[in-house]
C-alpha cells in the first residue's frame, strides 16, 4: 500500500511541473513522508518586500511590462518578458537586494548588489557575472578595477587596510605588472599567481633596498642588494638569500676604506672560494666555511704574511709566517705555531712545488704516514704513492702542477737525496702518474 502511495505522489508531481514550470510549490499531505527514492519537496516561494525600496518599485510600476514575481529566493519587482526578468527591476532576497538591469532572467548591464554584511558591488553585469569596470567593497576591503566572467581581471586597484596593490590581474589573482605597498614597504615589479615572480624592485621601510629577479615571491637569480648602512651585494640569490658568486663591500667612515669580499656564497654566508679586504689593505685569498676562513688560506699584513691552513677563522694545521723577512714553517694551533720545522731542510726544493688546495688538505690530514718518511735536512721532495700493499717512488721528479684531487692513495711528500741531478720529464705530471698507477695494477 505504501508504494503505491508513493508511486501516486510522484506522477501528480511530474504533471504538475509539466503543467506549470514555473511554479515548483508542490503541496504533499503531511500524512504520505516520501520514501527514500521518491522527489525532494520543492522550496515554496515567498515574498519579500521592504519599505526602504518603496519609491524604486513606485517607479518600476509605471515602466511597460512591469510584474511582480515571486521566487522561493526572493521577490524580483520589475520588467519582464515571457515569464523571465528582462529589464530594469529590483530583486529582493533574504540578506541581499540588488538593482540593476536584467536580460533573459539574468543580470545583464549595469547593477548594484547591497548585502547584509556590508559588502557591495557595482558594476557592469554579463550573462548574470561582473563583466567590465565594477567596485567590491567588503568591510576595509576593497576593488575597483576590470572584471572578466566574475574574476578580477585586467587593470585593478586594491586595497585593505594600510597595504595597496595597482596592476594586473588575470582570473582573480595577481599576475602581471604592478605595485605592491605592505607595511610601508614598496614593490614595483612583475608578479605571477599572487607572488613576486621576475623583475622588480622592493623598497623597505628600514631603507634597504632590493634590485633583481624573483622566483615565487623571494629573491633568486642576479641582483643587487643595498643595505640603510651602505653595505652593498651585488650577485647571486637562491630562496631569498645570497648564494652562488657574488661582491659584498661596505664603506667605514672611520677607516675611510671599505670592507671587500668577492668569491662565493652559501645559503646566505661566506662558503667556497675567495678574497676579503680590509680597509688597512690587508687580504685574505683562500677557502671560507660558514663565514670564517677554514681550509686552505693565504693572509697578507703590510709586513707578514701567513700562508696555510686555518679552521673557524684562526691558524690551524701547518703553515709558513713571515714577518720582518723571517720565514717560520710548522704546525700552528689557534694562531700560535707550536711545532716549528727548521727551514734549511725546505730551502732546496720548495719553489718546485705548487700545491692545490685539496692537495694540501690530503698533506695535512696524512701526518700519521708521513711521520716514517720525514725529510732530512738539506735534502728535497719527492714524491710517494700507494697503491693497496705497494708502493711507489717517483725519484728525480721537478713537479710544477700535481693534477690530484681528493685521491686516497696519496700519501704525503718525503725527501730525496740533494744531490740528485735533476731532469725535466718529456711526459707531464698526470701521465707520469697514470704510467706508474699502471704497473701497480698488474
Amino acid at each position: 500500500m505504501q508504494q503505491r502511495n508513493d508511486q501516486l505522489i510522484g506522477l501528480q508531481v511530474q504533471q504538475n511541473l509539466k503543467l506549470n514550470p514555473t511554479i515548483a510549490s508542490i503541496s504533499i499531505p503531511d500524512d504520505k513522508p516520501l520514501s527514500p527514492i521518491s522527489l525532494v519537496k520543492p522550496q515554496q516561494n515567498i515574498h519579500i518586500y521592504n519599505k526602504d525600496y518603496e519609491d524604486k518599485i513606485e517607479m518600476l510600476k509605471r515602466m511597460a511590462n512591469y510584474q511582480e514575481q515571486d521566487y522561493p529566493n526572493g521577490t524580483f519587482y520589475g520588467q519582464m518578458l515571457n515569464g523571465k526578468k528582462h529589464g530594469q527591476g529590483l530583486m529582493l532576497l533574504p540578506g541581499r537586494v540588488c538593482e540593476g538591469f536584467w536580460q533573459n532572467d539574468r543580470k545583464h548591464g549595469y547593477c548594484k548588489e547591497i548585502f547584509d554584511t556590508g559588502e557591495t558591488f557595482e558594476g557592469e553585469y554579463q550573462n548574470g557575472k561582473p563583466q567590465g569596470k565594477g567596485v567590491y567593497i567588503r568591510n576595509n576591503e576593497s576593488y575597483d578595477g576590470q572584471w572578466v566572467n566574475g574574476f578580477k581581471h585586467g587593470h585593478g586597484v586594491w586595497r585593505m587596510g594600510n597595504d595597496f596593490y595597482e596592476g594586473e590581474w588575470k582570473f582573480g589573482k595577481i599576475d602581471g605588472y604592478g605595485v605592491y605597498i605592505q607595511n610601508n614597504n614598496k614593490y614595483t615589479g612583475s608578479f605571477r599567481n599572487n607572488l613576486k615572480h621576475g623583475h622588480g624592485i622592493e623598497n623597505f621601510a628600514n631603507g634597504d633596498l632590493y634590485n633583481g629577479q624573483f622566483c615565487n615571491g623571494k629573491p633568486e637569480g642576479q641582483g643587487t642588494y643595498i643595505w640603510n648602512n651602505g653595505a652593498e651585494f651585488r650577485g647571486f640569490f637562491k630562496n631569498g638569500v645570497r648564494h652562488g658568486k657574488g661582491v659584498w663591500n661596505k664603506w667605514d667612515p672611520l677607516k675611510e676604506g671599505h670592507f671587500r669580499y668577492e668569491g662565493m656564497f652559501e645559503n646566505d654566508k661566506k662558503h667556497g672560494q675567495g678574497v676579503f679586504t680590509w680597509p688597512s689593505g690587508n687580504y685574505y685569498v683562500g677557502s671560507f666555511v660558514n663565514d670564517y676562513r677554514h681550509g686552505y688560506g693565504e693572509m697578507f699584513w703590510k709586513d707578514q704574511y701567513y700562508k696555510g691552513y686555518w679552521e673557524r677563522g684562526m691558524q690551524h694545521g701547518d703553515g709558513e709566517l713571515c714577518k720582518n723577512g723571517i720565514i717560520k714553517k710548522g704546525r700552528f694551533e689557534n694562531n700560535v705555531l707550536t711545532n716549528q720545522r727548521s727551514n734549511s731542510m725546505w730551502e732546496s726544493g720548495e719553489s718546485n712545488f705548487k700545491l692545490s688546495n685539496n692537495l694540501n688538505q690530503t698533506f695535512s690530514h696524512c701526518s700519521s704516514q708521513r711521520s716514517k718518511y720525514m725529510p732530512a735536512i738539506g735534502r728535497k721532495p719527492k714524491l710517494i704513492m700507494r697503491k693497496g700493499d705497494k708502493t711507489v717512488i717517483l725519484d728525480s721528479l721537478s713537479i710544477n702542477d700535481i693534477p690530484i684531487e681528493n685521491d686516497p692513495d696519496f700519501l704525503t711528500i718525503c725527501p730525496e737525496p740533494a744531490k740528485q741531478k735533476k731532469f725535466k720529464p718529456k711526459m707531464n705530471c698526470s701521465q707520469l702518474l697514470k704510467q706508474h698507477f699502471s704497473t701497480l695494477r698488474k
